[in-house]
């Protein structure tokens, strides 16, 4: 016989039929998912203890939370524990998710619908774009699990768009003349760092010389992230620039005071070099080619650009990839052949 003490079953009981054991909540009957009496007792008390805490609502998987009072105690939090760049894009999928169901949507009520609508919404954004909202909306609602509001992610099974594009580079052997054609020495300079190390503009501004260490040849990288931050070993090129620059305090690229301009310039440049159609960022792409087309391994590309999964090097360049194999599978020469005639005994 079982007794309820504030709702809830004194001791687990067998159900005709079930091998687990269960018990009754509110009048609910639910399983403990063990056969073992031990064990369903141990985990029953920790049922009773959730429920008189105040917990029910992560028992049973309810939550009266709406977005709206979420959003009040997340962003405040957010914005004082998390790096900017990611608190921001947070705050940015977490509005748009609003957008989407209203404040007064209770947390529990989330599906994937709400990822279905932020693509249908954004259709017009870049695939990478609507992809980077549905990544940081996982995030927060991850916070929602933390924090025992909800047991489960809504939107954990939410498919990212596929992304197209194809890398857009300067080809490797064309790499040379387009340095020879930047007029401007500080700029080239730059534009040689660029390709040298693969680097993003960001990381490439925002590099001091007191991250140098000459010693090693290796410049160190930092991030607001501080599991990011990291060292990487500096090529000829890039060693050459640094060389042929007077050794000082801060930033090693402060011809300009904002990134925005390295781009506009070197924009610029590519434009009167011949590459119209490029922009800063695909001389990150050029370096990844060049290296690749030299022999270069995947798994090493992928440590010196700083992805932080493999899927993501591979994914960007797969198409990169198989035309390599397609030229290389062609420098095997076996010489001329009869393919025609049966030669005589």
């Amino acid at each position: 016989m079982t007794v309820d003490i504030m709702g809830v079953s004194k001791r687990p009981f067998k159900v005709t039929g079930k091998t687990s054991y269960h018990y009754k909540l509110e009048g609910r009957r639910l399983s403990l998912s063990t056969a073992n009496y031990s064990e369903a007792c141990e985990l029953l008390k920790a049922v009773k203890k959730a429920y008189m805490n105040k917990r029910l609502a992560w028992i049973t998987g309810e939550c009266d939370m709406t977005l709206g009072q979420f959003q009040k105690e997340y962003e405040p939090w957010a914005e004082d524990t998390q790096p900017t760049k990611t608190f921001k894009a947070n705050r940015l999928a977490l509005r748009k998710v609003i957008d989407i169901e209203g404040g007064s949507q209770r947390l529990d009520r989330l599906t994937l619908k709400a990822m279905d609508e932020l693509k249908r919404k954004n259709r017009k954004l870049k695939p990478s774009s609507i992809n980077n909202y549905i990544r940081h909306s996982k995030a927060v609602m991850n916070k929602a699990v933390e924090w025992g509001y909800l047991r489960a992610n809504p939107f954990r099974g939410a498919k990212l768009l596929q992304q197209t594009k194809r890398v857009a580079f300067i080809e490797p052997k064309q790499i040379s003349d387009f340095i020879k054609s930047v007029e401007d020495v500080g700029l080239r300079r730059f534009i040689v760092a660029s390709l040298a190390t693969g680097r993003r503009r960001s990381e490439l501004f925002n590099l001091r010389w007191e991250d140098i260490l000459w010693d090693k040849k290796k410049y160190f990288i930092a991030k607001e992230k501080r599991h990011l931050c990291k060292t990487y070993p500096m090529s000829a090129s890039f060693l050459a620039v640094l060389k042929s620059m007077r050794k000082g305090k801060g930033r090693i690229f402060n011809r300009f005071g904002h990134v925005d301009t390295y781009t506009h310039e070197v924009k610029e440049a590519l434009k009167n070099g011949g590459f119209g159609n490029l922009c800063l960022h695909d001389l990150r792409h050029s370096f990844s080619v060049a290296m690749i087309e030299s022999g270069g391994g995947m798994k090493a590309l992928q440590k010196l650009l700083g992805h932080s999964e493999f899927r993501t090097t591979s994914d960007i360049y797969a198409d990169v990839t198989d035309d390599t194999l397609a030229d290389a599978v062609n420098l095997v020469k076996l010489g001329p052949m009869d393919l025609f005639s049966t030669k005589k005994k």
